[in-house]
């Protein structure tokens, strides 16, 4: 046989063996590229589902410690059988109420058992107190138990059986220092917390919600949801260790969550089985509500190996010709290009916030993969932002809802706190002097005695409204507890001071806008004391010093101003 076919028959008998080992080898490096891939999307879809997941529930536990904050409902609580203290804490829960998401609270006192309820529907108005909790009964074990655990606030799923329903409850302790009062709180509607947040995910992605012992607490499929987790022995409880048959996957498992505890915010990753079914699964510990987020992703679902198979035909056939007659044009228009490709996509998660530029010369399927990487990148920075902007523009919110009083809409005595802390920093800084005016209403507790609490807050309405229409752009006014308000003016003028308490003394005194029952106007009058800080003096004293004049317009007849000098 002459040289040629022999060397046509060992070239050819090369490409079968290349050929087919290269197939094989493809089918390799695909599927390692595809999972490499999924473990660099994974994190920010993990942190993506966090995020989307905690954004309903970290407004609920903002508004849950507020309500376990109130001091009209510890006053009550430390004296349960007041009837009037139980008129204004009935009053504060019907507040929190319209505030919370599912329009629905509950209060259980510890001293006599005592729990209070209304639902959205404000089927039990007028009767919010349902019935009594009983240690020895097991359906309001979980009282007790939160108690016993004392842990300032606890997410559970329960049935209540004397209310029928089923909610993810948010529990917080009601104190007076170190002495538990009760536990306050409101719920989530579980079958719509359920649809609008783990049901609302990809087809191939799910999630599951477990506490400290494994119990799961949140899952798309019901049936596997530990009800009562905190009443339960741990050999009772649904746990997420039950759901993996391979006991070296449990072990990992287990490992794992230690970990991601310890560093909030780092996803911990892992391949578990699961119904026979494989999945990529990312742990990440939710600090906010004290559970873990599971999210399983169906690599069989979501990046079928079977879309492959025309990209590793050709990708084959182009690879055996570049080895045998292109290789320079192999790096040219493919290896450069995938170089460049993963050092965009390094790029982009180290955390970039611009797109990374890619040579637009290249054609076919890299140059389409490109065009594909550089449109998917900035959707995801697209994405990343409106979510950071989102996330801040509710954080932001949320701040201003604990800085507002929620009857006068003028700062509460958290918001002026803040803003005399940096009003003294500026004066103690720059020289800049300000002063403060303390208002009193007089006789404020006779007009609720004997007008009632719904004169009373009109008239605190009234006043706020008065000092907001006589304020500068750039002054502050807060009420400052009860019937008592307090006004920073920028200025160092006493003169301005005297003028501006007295003109609010007298636009008091002649309002015509607070009502009795028979429409007619209820005369009001209120004190007022002022004083202008000076650069050598203390925060406290300052405020102590317009207080003192507030006493001094008090103790010289009421309706008129003092300044402290």
């Amino acid at each position: 046989m002459n040289l040629r076919p022999r060397f046509l028959l060992l070239t050819t008998i090369l490409i079968a063996l290349t050929g087919a080992g290269l197939w094989l080898l493809t089918q390799q490096i695909a599927l390692g590229v595809m999972q490499e891939w999924a473990l660099r999307h994974f994190e920010t879809q993990v942190k993506l589902e966090k995020t989307r997941t905690l954004q309903p529930i970290i407004r609920e536990v903002t508004l849950a410690r507020q309500f376990a904050d109130s001091q009209v409902l510890r006053a009550w609580a430390r004296a349960p059988d007041d009837k009037t203290l139980k008129a204004q804490a009935l009053a504060e829960m019907e507040n929190f109420r319209h505030n919370f998401a599912d329009q629905s609270y509950f209060v259980a006192l510890r001293e006599s058992g005592d729990y209070y309820h209304n639902n959205a529907n404000n089927e039990f108005a007028g009767a919010e107190y349902r019935y009594t909790l009983h240690a020895d009964n097991p359906n309001d074990r979980w009282f007790y138990s939160i108690i016993e655990q004392n842990r300032d606030i606890h997410l559970n799923v329960n049935p209540d059986i004397p209310l029928g329903v089923t909610k993810l409850w948010i529990d917080v302790l009601l104190r007076d220092g170190d002495k538990i009062l009760g536990v306050v709180g409101s719920g989530l509607d579980l079958t719509t917390f359920i649809e609008q947040v783990v049901s609302q995910t990809e087809a191939g992605i799910s999630n599951l919600f477990f506490d400290h012992e494994g119990a799961i607490q949140v899952s798309r499929d019901p049936s596997q949801i530990d009800f009562a987790s905190i009443t339960k022995q741990a050999r009772d409880k649904k746990t997420i260790q039950q759901l993996l048959s391979d006991p070296l996957e449990r072990a990992q498992l287990q490992a794992l969550l230690p970990q991601v505890m310890h560093n909030p915010g780092e996803v911990g990753s892992l391949y578990l089985t699961i119904d026979q079914q494989r999945y990529l699964a990312g742990v990440i510990y939710l600090p906010e509500i004290d559970w873990y987020e599971i999210t399983l992703l169906e690599l069989d679902t979501l990046l079928p190996l079977s879309t492959f198979n025309s990209i590793f035909v050709v990708s084959g056939v182009f690879l055996l010709l570049a080895l045998l007659l292109f290789h320079l044009a192999l790096n040219r228009y493919i290896l450069n290009p995938l170089a460049l490709l993963e050092r965009a996509i390094s790029q982009l998660r180290s955390g970039q916030h611009t797109v990374p530029l890619l040579p637009r010369h290249s054609s076919g399927e890299v140059g389409r993969l490109l065009r594909h990487f550089q449109e998917m990148a900035a959707a995801t920075l697209l994405t990343r932002k409106q979510l950071e902007q989102k996330v801040q523009e509710r954080t932001e919110a949320l701040e201003r809802l604990t800085q507002t009083d929620a009857l006068t809409g003028l700062l509460n005595r958290r918001g002026m706190t803040q803003q005399l802390s940096l009003e003294h920093q500026r004066l103690q800084r720059e020289g800049e002097p300000f002063g403060l005016i303390w208002l009193d209403l007089d006789h404020f507790k006779g007009i609720n005695d004997r007008y009632g609490h719904a004169s009373g807050d009109q008239a605190l309405m009234t006043t706020a409204n008065i000092i907001t229409d006589v304020l500068r752009p750039y002054d502050h006014a807060a009420r400052w507890g009860g019937d008592e308000f307090l006004i920073l003016i920028r200025t160092d003028d006493q003169q301005l001071l005297d003028q501006l308490g007295e003109r609010l003394c007298q636009a008091v005194a002649a309002q015509q806008e607070v009502l009795d029952q028979q429409q007619q106007p209820i005369a009001l009058t209120l004190s007022a004391g002022s004083y202008l800080a000076r650069n050598h003096d203390s925060l406290e004293s300052i405020l102590a010093a317009a207080d003192q004049a507030l006493y001094q317009a008090k103790r010289h007849g009421r309706n008129h101003h003092r300044s402290a000098t």
